[in-house]
This record gives C-alpha cells, structure tokens and sequence, in this order.
C-alpha cells in the first residue's frame, strides 16, 4: 500500500517535545489501551445518556481513537503573542467523553488551527488502499464522536499556539528590532582610556600589587629594563691585599678588577651567579642578588692562591713616589699596581725568578726579572720612567749631532749626523714647548747657514729657509717659528734687506711679518731697522728705529720719519704701532722684559735731554713710572711650561743659583731648589723641569722640588753653543 510522503515543516525543541507527549497520548497501542493484532476495532455509536451510563470494562477501557496520518491545522499569525499556557497531559486509560470535556474545557483555540501530523494505528492503515480512502474512512466511521474531536483540536491548537508564540517572538527579533545607535569603537574607547589620568593611576597600582605579591616574577620581569650598578672587590685570602686584573663575570659582563680590586658593573635585578677567576688562584663562584631599590652588599671576595705571592712596587724614576696603574705580566697572569705603587701576584715556585714586564702609558715600558719569593725584598721594587724623549747637540762623536734620548738617558740616537761644516759659536737647537718640534740652525755646507724643521714624531728633517742671510733666532709661540733675518745680497740702502718672519710647522709655511724701509744711495741714505724682539701672549713686540749715513759727513734729512714700539701676531696680522717718536728727536731704544708678559722701554729724547719710560703689557702702551736703577737690573728669562701656567726661572741668593716656579705672572712663587750649579734649561710637561750644569749636563727633575736626599735625575752631556737667548722663554734650549 503506498503512503502519501509529507514534508514536515521544521519544529523546535519545544514544539518536538509536546508532540511527542500527543502521540503518546492519543497511541492505542498504549499498556493501558492495548488491541490485540487482527482484533476489529469498532466504535459503538451511543446516545451520550447511554455512554454516561455505561459501564466500561477494563480489558476494553476506551481511549481517543487514532487520527489519520497527516493532520494538519493552520493558525492564522496575530502580533499579539499569547501568553504560555501549561499543556494539559490526557491520559488514556479510564477517559470518558464527559471526563475529556471536562478536563478540555477552557483550552481555547481562538480559531486557530495547526498543522500537526498524527500516526494512524498500523492495523487501520492496513485496510486502505491509499491516503484518500484512509482520510473518508476516518471522517465516516472512526471521527463521529465530536466531544472526542473537539477534545483532539483543542490540544492541537494549544501546540499551534506555542508554535506561533516561537514563531513571532523570531519575527520580533528578526524585523521589529530598534535601529542600532553609533557606539564608539574599540579606538575612540582606547584614546579616551589612555587621556584618562585614572586609567594610569589605576595600572600603576595594579603594577605595583602584582610585584608585591610576586617577589619572584618581579625580578625576572624587572631585570628585562632595569639594571643595577654592582661594586665587586676581589682580595686575597691570606694578605687582604687587592687583586687586580681579575676576570670577575656577572648577568654575562666580564670585567677585570682595577689596580684595587675592584671591578665595577651593571647587572640586572634578580639572583645571578657570580664568578671569580685569576691564574694560580682558585676559581670563586657564589649566589649573588640583585634587588631592586639597592644591590645587595658583599664586601668582598677572597680568593685562595695556589701559588707563591711575591709583592712588587714601582716607583716613578724622577721624582722616586710611586706610581699607581702600572701593569705587571710574568709568565701567563697579570697585576697592576695600587697606589702605594704596590702588587701582588701568585707565582709557581719551579723557578727563583721570572722575566717579566711592566707597562703603562705615559710611561717608557720596562724589561725587568722578579725574585719568587714571599718576603719583601728590595730585588722586587723596581722605577719607571715618564715616556718622552730629549732632544740635544753632542760633539761627542767630533762633529755637532742632534741626538735624542730617553728621560733617563737610555735609548740615546742620533737624529741629524754632523757634516763638520757646523760652527760651532752659531749653532743652535730650539724646541717648541711640547717639544713637538725643534728648529736647527746650522751651516751643514758650504753654501751657507740654513733653517731646519725637525718633526719629533718621525725625526723627519724639513730644510725651510737657506737664503743667503745671516739668521737671529727669536722662538717659538705654539707651533709657530719666529725668527729675523738679514739679507747678504741687499744693502743698506736697498728697503727689504732686514725681514721678520715666521714659519708654520703644522702646515710647512713660511710667512713674512715685516721688512725694513730704506732709501737714499750708496752714499747717503736712510735705513729703518728692528731690534729688541719678545714673544708675549699673542703677538711678537719689537721696535723700530731709522738711522741715517752721509759719505760727506752732512746728515741724511730724516724729517717726518718716525721711530715705533710695534707689534704684530705670529701670523702676519694686526701689526700695529703703539707708540711713536720722531726720528730726529730719538736716541737708541732700549728694552726689558721685567715679567712674562710686560716689557720696559727707555727712550731718550734730545730735545728735552729727557729720558722716559714705557711698558709694553695687554698690547698696550703707556708711561712707566720707574727709575734706571729699575729698569737696568738683570731680570731672570721665565720659561713658560707647555699649558702656559706656570713658569720656571732662576735667581741669585747669596750668590747661588736659586730655582723658582710661579704662575703664569711669575707671581705666588715657590723655591724648588736651592743648587749653585744647576740653571733652568726649560721643561718637559707641566709636571718636570730641565736643569743644566756647567752649561754641558742636562737633567730633569720634578716641578713640585726634590725630595729630601734624592738628586735630579741625569738624562746627558751635551753640546752647549756660545749662543746665548736670554728673556726667551717659548721655547727651551736656549739658555
């Protein structure tokens, strides 16, 4: 037999379980309605007096008959949305048409109808030959007791009702939804957040909570950003003594410990493990915490030698303190010294000594051999001299060298090898301040006396002037040389036979300052010149003078023509004349320098059969109020150390050779030596002098004195020429 195939509209879970409770209800086949297979079903069509009164048998209790396959109500859809009602359960057994309208009574179905697919019992569904029969078979003979239909359309229309309720409450939601307002979005939300004053002060607490109650992770979170500064200091075991240049390691740094053993560090917070390392000393290694506010403290970490400690101490040679720094390397390990000038190293005791070597910079490096032992020995204390090197003239090999040697007199070579052509009256070596340069004049042939640039850095040697003139060496200022030269080839009536110039030893060029004036003829003329040069606080003073010659004995006329107190920068600009004299009215100017940086003039006028006085100082010029017992006394030439602050000279006392060191005004002066056969010769650094004896030994010595019993250190004989540069004091060599 076919079956007409309906399609079920989809239910919910709600709906599904409420049918499911009907076709339970309404099953015949039901424990409590069961019809044996094959019986007849029949329905006694009685009067409702007669059905109230019968009496019902229970092995044939009645129960709602089946509904026909596919019976289906449609409901009509209604805004209002009914309010849920509990579904009534009809059980089957013991129902009456009178109890099932009772129990049916106030169900309202409102009209509406749903479509709700009931099971027909199989053994009906048997007899009918299609769904078209089975539906006029079932309105015919099994649906024509109404108070059970009515009773059966009332539950189904209650299932319609929930129905419709799902339905429009989906309706609602889906088309009768209010129109969403504009929210701000996750940014505008985040940009207000973060202008918030709140929102930080919230996060900081938040922060602030989370470290406190995780000690632990606070650590390892901080110690990504914030590191901690960490002093370690690594002492030995047995003496206390610092060690220096251990390899101390912490957080991934490794760094040595200076000369007193310590090392400084950045380590992040948090516990690290700290390790110790130097030759022929046991490796330390121990928990080390870095907190957060403060690094934990750890005074020190002593470590156990494993070989023999031997105590050294360097001493600077010159001035005999000591000297603090200085690295010590024997065999495979290192030391540096502390300030007492004191190291200690472990040594193996397979040998009584060791070759080593100390070095620091400033300083010349030493070959020197240690004593393996434990006791203070004088064997071990060893002297370093300052790194620099001397430049002088020797005659030592027959001919004038130009020799350098160490501070100490070691290392002696020579520079320039003497030709034999030098005279020895003339030749001169004047060094720049920092002795950087130096400027030799020399006759080296016979073409005549010429000028030297040598460079202290390569020993190169620069020939720059070899005119045929005869030279005046005036000095150094900086890097400049300044010097005046006399041409051989000119007259004396001939303008530019005297000229001033000055040559740059930094960039190898020669600039002329100034030239003479001249006019006339071979036998009658006017001659200009310049005398009397020193090197002040930037510029070259000197004065001019014009000078007459007549063959017939009748003076040259001079008129309008005007003696100077002039001066000029080493470079060739800003001359300038600071005072003037006539020229006819002016006898010969003479000049002093009385202090460093100021000049004495004495000018004679004939006219008046007057003398005055001038001083030349801060490049200006006025009257000096001072007599000639003053102005001819024998002033000292101050040697101006290479910074410029100081200056170095000497005085008589009691007929001694006094030495003094002041200012940069020759004032606050201070006695460093009291020597009758010691000059100042010039210095090396602002930190030592060079003296001079018997005009043929050089040494140095400190700037600050001697200490008691220790002598000035000698550095060489040398080669002094009869030349002499008094009140020149850029420059050393000249005295």
């Amino acid at each position: 037999m076919r079956h007409k195939k309906t399609i079920e509209p989809e239910k919910s879970a709600e709906e599904e379980a409420l049918k499911a409770r009907v076709d339970a209800m309404m099953d015949a086949r039901r424990a409590d309605n069961a019809v044996s297979p094959g019986a007849e079903v029949s329905i006694s069509k009685k009067s409702p007096a007669e059905t109230e009164a019968a009496e019902v048998s229970p092995k044939e209790q009645p129960s709602a008959p089946p509904l026909p396959g596919k019976l289906l109500k449609q409901l009509p859809v209604e805004e209002k949305i009914p309010e849920p009602q509990k579904p009534y359960i009809i059980p089957a057994s013991n129902l009456s048409i009178d109890k099932l309208d009772e129990l049916t009574k106030g169900i309202g179905n409102a009209g509406k109808s749903v479509e709700s697919p009931v099971s027909t019992p199989a053994e009906t569904a048997a007899e009918l030959d299609h769904d078209d029969d089975i539906e006029a078979k079932t309105k015919t003979d099994e649906f024509n007791d109404l108070a059970t239909d009515n009773a059966v359309d009332d539950i189904v229309a209650k299932e319609g009702d929930i129905v419709l309720a799902a339905e429009d409450t989906a309706r609602v939601t889906r088309f009768d939804k209010p129109a969403k307002l504009k929210l701000p979005d996750w940014k505008d939300k985040a940009r207000a957040m973060l202008k918030n004053k709140w929102t930080w002060l919230g996060a900081l607490v938040v922060l602030g909570i989370l470290l406190g109650l995780l000690p632990v992770t606070r650590y390892k979170l901080l110690g990504l950003i914030i590191k901690k500064s960490v002093t370690i200091t690594v002492l030995d075991s047995k003496t206390a003594s610092p060690l220096s240049n251990a390899a101390v390691q912490l957080a991934g740094d490794i760094i040595k410990t200076d000369a007193s053993g310590k090392a400084h560090l950045k380590a992040s917070v948090g516990q690290h493990n700290l390790i110790i390392d130097k030759q022929y000393y046991r490796t330390s290694q121990v928990p080390y915490f870095v907190g957060f506010k403060t690094a934990a403290k750890l005074t020190d970490i002593r470590l156990v030698a494993t070989g023999r400690l031997v105590q050294i101490t360097v001493l600077n040679k010159i001035t005999g303190k000591p000297v603090e720094g200085v690295l010590l390397k024997v065999l495979d390990t290192t030391a540096k010294t502390n300030a007492k000038g004191q190291a200690l190293v472990a040594l193996p005791t397979r040998a009584s000594s060791d070759p080593a070597k100390l070095s620091l910079t400033g300083y010349s490096t030493a070959e020197i051999t240690i004593q393996v032992t434990d006791r203070a020995v004088k064997a071990n204390s060893f002297e370093l001299t300052p790194a620099g090197h001397i430049y002088f003239l020797s005659n030592l090999r027959g001919n004038i060298d130009v020799v350098k040697a160490n501070l100490d007199g070691s290392g002696r070579k020579i520079v320039l090898e003497g030709t034999g052509h030098e005279d020895p009256s003339t030749t001169s070596l004047l060094a720049s301040r920092d002795w950087r340069y130096l400027v030799l004049k020399s006759r080296r042939d016979s073409a005549g006396t010429a000028l030297y640039l040598i460079d202290s850095n390569s020993d190169k040697i620069t020939p720059f002037d070899n005119s045929n003139a005869s030279f005046t060496l005036v000095g150094w200022y900086g890097h400049s040389f300044v010097y005046d030269l006399t041409r051989n080839n000119l007259s004396n009536w001939q303008p530019g036979r005297q000229a001033l110039k000055s040559y740059d030893a930094e960039n190898l060029q020669l600039n002329q300052l100034d030239q003479n004036q001249a006019e006339g003829t071979a036998a009658s003329y006017a001659q200009q010149s310049f005398s009397n040069y020193y090197i002040l606080n930037g510029v070259v003073a000197y004065n001019t003078q014009w000078h007459t010659y007549s063959a017939s004995g009748s003076d040259y006329d001079s008129s309008g023509k005007t003696d100077t107190i002039r001066a000029i920068q080493p470079n060739g600009q800003n001359k300038k004349d600071y005072q003037s004299f006539p020229t006819g009215d002016t006898s010969d100017i003479q000049a002093a320098l009385y202090e460093p940086q100021a000049v004495y003039y004495k000018v004679y006028s004939y006219n008046g059969n007057k003398t005055t006085y001038y001083v030349y100082e801060d490049q200006a010029v006025k009257t000096a109020n001072v007599d000639a017992g003053t102005f001819n006394k024998t002033y000292p030439t101050f040697l101006l150390s290479p910074a410029g602050s100081q200056t170095f000279w000497t005085e008589l006392r009691d007929g001694k050779n006094t030495l003094f060191t002041g200012d940069a005004n020759a004032k606050t002066q201070k006695q460093i030596a009291s020597l009758s056969d010691y000059s100042p010769y010039g210095w090396y650094s602002d930190s030592y002098t060079l003296i001079s004896k018997s005009s043929s030994e050089l040494y140095i010595m400190p700037a600050g004195g001697l200490a008691p019993n220790r002598p000035p250190l000698k550095i060489t004989d040398y080669y002094k020429p009869a030349q002499t540069y008094s009140g020149y004091g850029y420059g050393y060599g000249g005295l």
